[in-house]
């Protein structure tokens, strides 16, 4: 017991020497990263700083500093971003960085309440049997009490792998798809009740490796259209806009999280017991680009 005693003093010891370096040399430290605040709005650009013992995050009319140890990094993509969990269930999308993660590492080990491991195993023994009994179509029933930001951040994941591999730049100038996203955005909210109600984002891509001219949504409200897929003007056509209905009407519905707790539910059950959805994340590619317009004959 003295042995045990020892090494978390000298664990606790040291979380305050981190902190205390952290507060001599992070003054200069910025990184910029995507705020998730709400299921219903946009992510937010701020900006991110280390100041003691406390994250500042710095966005457009607000302001947050939760302390290091209430701070966990929920997943690390391959793409070099990770997402982080807030105390308020909030999310934070940002590159990964060595000196946040080794600021944020030691007081997650050296404070995690006892309480909520007790809480965890807990869930974890009730998941365990759930998944004995119906797994998958319990997991598909659990889809809502998933933060909406986990789907944002798995459609982000999609498109990044998508851009290294499938689609390229789209041709089309800057100002002009600028201009075609104010345009669609108003034209889809008339049209389609789903594009009024929920936030989403238009990519416009070069056709690459599809396998056709596409329109098609991504989790968390990323739609993809080729540049092909456009009129000759480079003006949305009617047919266009019916098909950016329906896919922001399965964007809605969560499809592709729903898709993902009947293909791989365990790891949908592990993100809700354990607060993590790093595997749900994993997995998200290799299930959801089955039902992409990939060309995999090339």
């Amino acid at each position: 017991m003295g042995v045990t005693h020892a090494g978390t003093g000298a664990f606790r010891a040291a979380g305050r020497q981190h902190q205390d370096g952290g507060r001599q040399d992070s003054s200069d430290w910025r990184l910029q990263g995507d705020y998730f605040g709400s299921a219903t709005r946009a992510p937010q650009p701020v900006t991110l700083s280390l100041e003691g013992g406390a994250l500042q995050i710095a966005g457009q009319g607000f302001s947050e500093r939760p302390a290091a140890a209430q701070v966990r990094i929920g997943h690390r993509s391959s793409s070099g971003r990770m997402l982080l969990t807030l105390p308020d269930g909030a999310m934070l999308d940002c590159p990964t960085d060595a000196r946040l993660e080794q600021w944020l590492a030691l007081p997650q080990i050296v404070e995690r309440p006892r309480g909520r491991r007790r809480r965890q195993a807990a869930l974890a023994l009730i998941a365990m049997l759930m998944a004995w009994l119906a797994l998958p179509a319990t997991a598909e029933r659990l889809v809502d009490r998933v933060p909406a930001q986990i789907d944002r951040h798995i459609g982000r994941e999609m498109l990044s792998r998508l851009d290294q591999g499938w689609l390229q730049p789209s041709q089309l100038p800057a100002t002009q798809q600028q201009d075609l996203r104010r345009r669609l955005e108003k034209q889809a909210a008339g049209h389609c009740p789903a594009a009024a109600s929920s936030p989403w984002e238009a990519q416009f891509r070069a056709r690459g490796q599809l396998g056709a001219p596409s329109a098609f949504g991504l989790p968390g409200g990323t739609i993809v259209i080729t540049d092909d897929r456009l009129g000759p003007a480079g003006e949305a056509a009617p047919a266009l806009l019916d098909t950016l209905c329906r896919e922001l009407q399965q964007v809605q519905r969560r499809q592709g999280l729903r898709t993902l707790a009947r293909q791989e539910p365990a790891s949908l059950l592990l993100g809700l017991v354990f607060e993590d959805f790093s595997a749900t994340v994993a997995v998200a590619w290799p299930v959801l680009s089955r039902w992409l317009p990939l060309d995999r004959s090339r």
